[in-house]
């Protein structure tokens, strides 16, 4: 017996068993654990190994964009050991994730030696004044924005960090400024070179956080591995 691991990102359970259903009739049997979007496969079989290495690439390739692990291996301790062996220093700004990203990523031990604070400026005030985020700019973009998520990736930008993760976004159970519930923004990445993702996550308050603090880490997780940009 053959058995396989993938960990993937940014698909619901739905979503993967469909994806998967053309491999029905291949000899390889798929086991999916999925929570708020963090995901895991579970490839087994009785193939032959090169046989099932066939199966194994084809699944990858199905899912080249949300793979972030061949073990099974959490997000958060993926990007604690990626920030140490890239020697980055890391900070965070968390909104709507209220410090959920934060305290996973201070569950690894020796994760002080790269990360050195996480913020969490829940309302406009505190984007202005722990950030740095200009009134005008929340007043023209709001505080759920591209704009605003960028914003505060570069005001965390300041000696000795030199790498920004951000999320805001409306978890709900009502939406804000004429935006809907579970419209969320991610910003990572350091210097010049910062990008920010729209997401439009569903489900309720708790799942549309977790969503959100999920995928966050993931694309902390590709940026450190050089392929953000093939996002």
């Amino acid at each position: 017996m053959i058995r396989e691991v993938m960990k993937i990102c940014g698909l619901d359970c739905d979503e993967i068993c469909a994806a998967l259903a053309e491999f029905a009739d291949r000899g390889v049997d798929f086991t999916v654990e999925e929570n708020c979007l963090d995901a895991k496969i579970v490839m087994t079989s009785e193939l032959d190994a090169k046989s099932f290495d066939a199966v194994k690439s084809a699944v990858y390739n199905l899912f080249a964009e949300q793979v972030y692990s061949a073990e099974d291996r959490e997000l958060h301790e993926l990007a604690a050991q990626l920030l140490s062996i890239n020697g980055k220093t890391l900070a965070v700004a968390e909104s709507l994730t209220g410090g959920e990203i934060c305290s996973r990523l201070t569950s690894v031990p020796g994760i002080s030696a790269n990360f050195y604070e996480g913020v969490v400026c829940y309302n406009r005030g505190a984007k202005m004044s722990r950030l740095h985020i200009p009134k005008a700019l929340l007043g023209a973009y709001g505080a759920v924005s591209r704009e605003t998520a960028y914003a505060m990736v570069r005001g965390l930008l300041e000696p000795p960090v030199d790498l920004g993760l951000a999320t805001t976004g409306l978890a709900g159970p009502q939406g804000d400024e004429g935006k809907p519930v579970g419209l969320v923004y991610i910003g990572v990445g350091a210097g010049d070179f910062i990008t920010v993702f729209e997401k439009r996550f569903t489900g309720d308050r708790n799942r549309i956080r977790n969503s959100a603090a999920n995928t966050a880490l993931f694309y902390l997780v590709r940026y450190l591995r050089g392929d953000i940009l093939q996002l």
